[in-house]
């Protein structure tokens, strides 16, 4: 099946269930599809604790858990599986000049080295923070590597660890989403971005077919961030889909923990239980007032206890909360509110996959549709990065009759 087919399929089977994945049980204490598929809700809520968490970070098993009743899972799963990368490093690793890198890092920069293989042209690494993944490059297939990155402290950092391995490594300190981002893109290259943000990789890719770029390497991330608060497709066949996208639906495609220390998984619950605890608060208290969305707070703030947060919070948004006699039935209401919201959203955690896929099919299309040969792979295993899609576009060289026609 080709890349058209698959996102026009795609599309069509997300539309289908669109009841099921845009309603956020956060939000929502009953959301629509529970009365839709009673069975499947009651099985929800009879699932344990240990139970949850191994379904949320094992997408197969919650497929085979939850397929009985929504018989497209399977299809959405195929429609998203993509080949192996491969590939091999050109010469040993000089250990030395990375020392410094955490391991899970590294680890993905090494994945995404592999799987690209020689550059096609100098490189242009894009959003670069210290360079590490030009500086790789460079040191292992000897090409010029120019690396761009907004921030002027990491491009100093990026510098001196490129001076100290003797790497023609040069830093650009420049913002990618500035119209003059464009300059640093030329034909005569090869593009890649690493975990590019939204509205950062999605530049990337326009500059590039803009100036013809003869090869463009990238994991996209972060779909959400950007500045359009409904998605704009960037092929033809995207906007033919229909599927239209808030910054929130956008944000699904990201929501996975596969790589979450556990003292981070402890306090993402303490927090969503207390921000449910504090909307439970209000819808008792003050219904006019429901929480509309609290400001994320410092994790530190967690420590102070439920009562501190709920002032903070309504303080934020300039309530002042009646008498509470009793905060902990309001915690305790949080957290029971929570352990419902996890149940529900393994089902809504099932279109993750697909949505993302949706997403990275429609610049898949868009470079196709500009005259670029592309591949989707995986450059590295979930438990390494769940971001793991690699698109990698070389611009297609037109032939000789097709080149005289184009100068006659």
């Amino acid at each position: 099946m080709s890349y058209p087919q698959r996102l026009e399929r795609l599309s069509t089977l997300l539309l289908r269930h669109q009841n099921v994945w845009r309603a956020n049980p956060f939000r929502e204490q009953n959301p629509g599809w529970v009365h839709q598929y009673p069975e499947l809700a009651a099985r929800l809520n009879a699932l344990n604790d240990q139970t949850v968490a191994k379904l949320d970070q094992c997408p197969d098993a919650a497929l085979a858990a939850f397929e009985d009743w929504l018989p497209d899972l399977r299809e959405l799963s195929a429609l998203c599986e993509v080949p192996e990368a491969g590939g091999e490093l050109a010469r040993d690793i000089d250990s030395r000049q990375f020392s410094h890198i955490p391991g899970r890092k590294w680890t993905q920069i090494t994945a995404f080295t592999r799987a690209v293989g020689k550059p096609a042209g100098p490189v242009l690494e894009w959003c670069a923070g210290k360079g590490h993944l030009g500086r790789l490059i460079h040191q292992q297939f000897d090409v010029n590597v120019v690396s761009l990155e907004w921030n002027a402290d990491l491009c100093d950092s990026g510098n001196q660890l490129a001076q100290r391995a003797g790497l023609k490594q040069r830093f650009v300190c420049g913002d990618a989403l500035a119209s003059e981002s464009a300059g640093y893109v030329q034909a005569e290259q090869h593009a890649v971005a690493l975990h590019a943000c939204g509205d950062l990789h999605g530049t990337l890719l326009q500059h590039a077919v803009a100036k013809g770029t003869r090869a463009v390497s990238i994991s996209p991330c972060c779909y959400h961030l950007t500045a359009k608060a409904v998605y704009q497709p960037f092929s033809s066949q995207g906007q033919q889909a229909g599927l239209s996208l808030s910054r929130d639906e956008l944000r699904i495609a990201v929501q996975e923990t596969a790589t979450a220390p556990a003292r981070v998984q402890r306090l993402r619950t303490t927090e969503m239980s207390f921000r449910l605890g504090y909307q439970a608060l209000l819808e008792a208290t003050l219904p006019q007032h429901r929480d509309d969305g609290v400001p994320s707070c410092a994790k530190q703030r967690l420590g102070e206890g439920f009562e501190a947060f709920c002032r903070w919070a309504a303080e934020q948004k300039g309530l002042d909360l009646p008498a509470v006699k009793d905060w902990g039935h309001w915690e305790r209401q949080g957290l029971q509110r929570w352990q419902t919201v996890q149940r529900l959203n393994l089902v809504r955690g099932l279109f993750r996959r697909p949505l993302e896929t949706f997403l990275v099919l429609d610049r898949v299309c868009y470079l196709q549709e500009n005259g670029y040969r592309v591949a989707l792979n995986r450059f590295a295993e979930r438990h390494v990065t769940p971001r793991n899609l690699l698109i990698q576009a070389e611009r297609a060289e037109p032939t000789p009759l097709a080149a005289c026609a184009n100068r006659d």
